[in-house]
């Protein structure tokens, strides 16, 4: 069985893949894809990687584990989808590390899904955006640990995904800008899922919402189902100019006051982060989704 690792990461698409994917459950089912619910297999997978880090797992727990999240006896294709796999959002980064408990629990995928071709999925962010972000999302406590001894400008989320190959070198990665996100996001949920180009999914434009005013979702969708035929070109174009004439500022900006940045921090950390999307698009065995 492939089975399709969706890492997020934390502070990306807001859970949007996920929940588009499992409103199309019955779609994907039909094309022996598989998309359980998060409660059937978050928690038994991370009690499995933290049994193999501590005491090793025993013979078949994968496959054992496997059973237990399957829910259609046809599938060839499994999917998950959770930010935790890599870290809980108060861990995602320490220092100038990206998630930090990445190696340890990529190992323990590999330990209990190593014998099945796995393939693992991940947005990346801006780290002039995502730490803000980040700051914003967690307690005063743990902002308070994370600013403690952060290096913004060592940050690199090639580092995160050398992890990742280094640990299970027979997956490859998939991974794109979460910036970009608005003008891939069909081809984000083919490749993670794996259903056919032919194949229509509902509920595509609701991850729309989160950079829209209240409506704009909607509109794009209706749009898209009335158009006639567009080829991928002609669709970017479309969500562009209705990206400039219903985006929410007040949803995609970042208040860097958070951690005391000017516009000179700003700017550095963007043209680091153009550097590292240049590094990860040269790895061997990543796969770097553009527009």
């Amino acid at each position: 069985m492939d089975i399709a690792i969706h890492l997020g990461a934390h502070l990306t698409d807001d859970g949007r893949l996920r929940s588009c994917l499992e409103k199309n459950r019955a779609i994907l089912a039909r094309e022996g894809i598989d998309v359980p619910d998060t409660g059937r297999f978050r928690s038994p997978i991370l009690d499995a990687i933290k049994t193999h880090g501590s005491e090793g797992l025993s013979p078949g727990a994968g496959a054992i584990l496997l059973d237990s999240i399957v829910t259609n006896d046809k599938a060839e294709r499994l999917v998950l989808s959770t930010t935790r796999f890599l870290s809980p959002l108060p861990s995602a980064v320490r220092r100038a590390q990206f998630s930090p408990m990445a190696e340890p629990r990529i190992a323990g995928l590999r330990a209990l899904f190593g014998d099945h071709p796995v393939s693992f999925y991940m947005a990346i962010r801006n780290p002039a955006s995502f730490l803000p972000a980040l700051i914003d999302s967690v307690n005063d406590e743990q902002a308070a640990v994370i600013k403690g001894d952060l290096e913004p400008t060592n940050l690199r989320w090639s580092d995160l995904v050398r992890t990742i190959r280094t640990q299970f070198p027979e997956a490859p990665v998939t991974v794109w800008c979460d910036e970009d996100t608005p003008f891939i996001w069909e081809d984000v949920l083919r490749v993670v899922s794996g259903h056919q180009d032919t194949t229509t999914l509902s509920h595509v434009y609701d991850w729309f919402e989160t950079v829209m005013i209240d409506g704009g979702a909607a509109k794009l969708a209706a749009y898209m189902d009335n158009a006639p035929p567009m080829d991928r070109g002609q669709r970017q174009r479309v969500i562009a100019a209705f990206l400039d004439k219903f985006c929410d500022e007040a949803k995609i900006d970042v208040d860097v006051s958070v951690l005391g940045w000017g516009e000179d921090m700003v700017d550095l950390l963007s043209e680091l982060y153009d550097d590292d999307v240049e590094t990860l698009a040269a790895m061997d065995g990543v796969t770097l989704l553009q527009p």
